[in-house]
């Protein structure tokens, strides 16, 4: 890759796509990167976020890294920070604290890692799971709370809050094997509800408190902001293939032209209903009636936020943190969205655009693409602030050789366990790789 150290790579592997955004650090200004191409692909061998066919999915990224390569002078892509759907995430929010020492002293990062670390002892995690991230939501020194970074401030004890997201370690060995059969090294992993917060949530929104509904073509994450800090992420095995699935089964279409027809629906209850649309099929025209299509794509919606997405709403807002919405995913293009979800949610709803939108190529700038910028964006806050996202080490998501014994393979997850143990050394890796 030409310029390693100022080249950054985002790799979205999406039900529907999978898209790369390469970026390039300003040399006056390394705190900031401007998107330079976007590349995409149609996802095959995925559902529901999973890969489920590990040939189509390497080819499908193998695609898309070569349609980025194609828009750029002179970079071949070798290294990206892979996005990827986690169905099964367990969200926990933690608490842990240490002693300083009986004298007042500054705090070292080494510090802010070791009440992390005790933080994450409180997790009781089963041999196949992993604590992928962990997001400080706030610190305490010397019982004074709502600290953001506590670095070289100085006390005698230090707390801290945080919410870590669990995974079985599979989903992301999986996701990191089929990455690497295509040529590209994984040097970094990011649940799908944190990098499309970060690529659509502005820091200010983010900072005042705000919930992000993203509804993928597979998968539906929710993601939840209070104070400038993650305190709640969740993901759904629901999205808009399901929509497309229930009408072609139902209307007896295949699900190509079912896909089609869903785009000229509007799911607004005040919408008019009335009308047919006509449809073609080995030669044959038949007229199917706008407001039966439509039953059938509200039925799915009002699962998808009835039983899902209010029920983690209402405990958010219970627990008195802000709770207006913002929508994105390729779903959220659909007519009449934003009033169909007021009508479940009953509170401030909108559609959300890529914070990096005028850096990104019209056509690929909208909410099917606030996942891969979202990249870019965690990559530079990590760069300005290492804890902001802890991630788990690499090291247990590379695959083992076969036939290599099972004490090697079972000293390679113990890191699952306990994060942080090298995670200053994972951290100068990561950095040295990707700046």
């Amino acid at each position: 890759m030409g310029r390693d150290s100022d080249i950054l790579v985002g790799l979205d592997l999406g039900t529907k796509k999978i898209a790369v955004a390469v970026a390039e650090r300003a040399p006056e200004n390394p705190d900031k990167a401007q998107i330079i191409g976007i590349g995409q692909a149609p996802s095959r061998g995925l559902r529901k976020g999973m890969i489920v066919n590990l040939d189509q999915a390497v080819s499908s990224v193998s695609d898309a890294i070569a349609d980025a390569e194609s828009m750029l002078s002179g970079i071949k892509i070798s290294r990206a920070v892979v996005a990827f759907s986690g169905i099964d995430v367990k969200c926990h929010v933690l608490k842990g604290k240490i002693s300083l020492g009986r004298s007042p002293r500054q705090i070292m990062a080494e510090d802010i890692e070791r009440v992390i670390e005790t933080a994450l002892s409180e997790l009781q995690l089963p041999p196949s799971s992993c604590c992928l991230h962990s997001i400080p939501i706030k610190y305490a020194l010397d019982g004074n709370s709502g600290i953001d970074n506590p670095l070289e401030m100085t006390g005698i004890r230090l707390e801290v809050e945080l919410t870590a997201l669990v995974i079985p370690t599979t989903v992301a060995q999986n996701v990191v094997n089929c990455v690497e059969k295509a040529g590209v090294s994984v040097v970094g992993l990011v649940l799908k509800p944190v990098a499309e917060a970060l690529g659509t949530l502005s820091a200010d929104e983010r900072a005042m408190g705000a919930s992000l509904v993203a509804i993928g073509g597979g998968t539906t994450s929710v993601s939840i902001f209070s104070e400038g800090h993650m305190v709640h992420a969740a993901e759904i095995p629901v999205g808009g293939d399901h929509i497309t699935n229930d009408i072609s089964c139902v209307m007896k279409i295949p699900f190509a032209i079912a896909e089609e027809l869903k785009k000229d629906i509007d799911v607004d209850p005040k919408a008019e209903t009335d009308g047919s649309l006509t449809v073609e099929h080995r030669g044959r025209k038949r007229e199917l009636g706008k407001e039966e299509v439509g039953e059938i794509i509200a039925s799915r919606l009002d699962e998808l936020f009835a039983d899902s997405v209010v029920p983690s709403l209402k405990a958010i807002q219970k627990a008195g943190l802000p709770t207006d919405v913002i929508l994105t995913g390729g779903v959220v293009m659909t007519k009449g969205i934003v009033p169909f979800a007021d009508s479940y949610l009953g509170t401030s709803v909108r559609v959300g655009v890529p914070v990096l939108r005028e850096e990104m190529q019209r056509g690929r700038n909208d909410c099917r693409y606030s996942a891969v910028s979202g990249i870019v964006v965690y990559l530079m806050e990590r760069r300005k602030n290492p804890f902001a996202y802890v991630e788990a080490p690499m090291s247990i998501f590379k695959n083992i050789a076969p036939g290599k014994s099972s004490k090697r393979m079972k000293g390679a997850r113990r890191p699952s366990q306990s994060p942080l143990k090298s995670f200053a050394r994972n951290a100068k890796e990561l950095f040295r790789e990707l700046f």
